[in-house]
């Protein structure tokens, strides 16, 4: 095979030269300054929020309440950040009624002492209801009430609640000056 190239178009050296002059001066080397730019990344400080600081813990999460001899009881926190927590007993509840047009301190001490419950509290006009957990197997109580009046502290006679085991409520528990 016989090639013969003939270049003898004008033409054709300007593309010639259009083709192959970049690669000779299409190219330049410029200075450019190297700079080396360093971050440096810290971890942000870890922030925890609980819905109840006191307790350390969130609405809803586990807890425990421990009841000294009674032993320890498993609960959930509440929207009152408070640990919800029970534990096995026998329930007695109290029916306190007030006719009188304004709120009584009134005062629950037991023997046994029961083991859940608010010793002291105020009333208001009506029916008010309160619970007490005794110890499982409690089969006697004995019940003090007292409360104040504008003339001083008045003492209801005592409750004596016997049964195998003691359970139930008792009232109304007319609150009278």
């Amino acid at each position: 095979m016989n090639l013969n190239f003939r270049l003898s178009h004008p033409g054709m050296w300007w593309g010639l030269a259009l083709l192959i002059g970049p690669f000779f001066f299409g190219c330049s080397k410029q200075d450019f300054e190297e700079v080396e730019i360093t971050e440096t990344w810290t971890e942000p400080d870890t922030i925890y929020s609980v819905d109840c600081e006191e307790l350390g813990l969130n609405l809803a999460d586990s807890c425990t309440v421990d009841f000294g001899e009674l032993g320890v009881a498993s609960g959930v926190v509440t929207e009152e950040c408070t640990c919800d927590a029970e534990i096995n007993g026998e329930q007695i509840t109290l029916s306190f009624v007030s006719e009188m047009p304004w709120y009584t301190a009134i005062t629950v001490e037991s023997t046994p002492p029961f083991i859940d419950g608010v010793s002291s509290f105020t009333i208001s006009p009506g029916m008010t209801l309160q619970m007490y957990l005794y110890p499982e197997g409690t089969s006697e109580c004995v019940i003090t009430v007292t409360y104040t009046c504008p003339g001083g502290t008045m003492v209801l006679p005592d409750i004596v609640l016997t049964g195998n085991p003691i359970n139930g409520a008792v009232g109304p528990l007319l609150i009278e000056c």
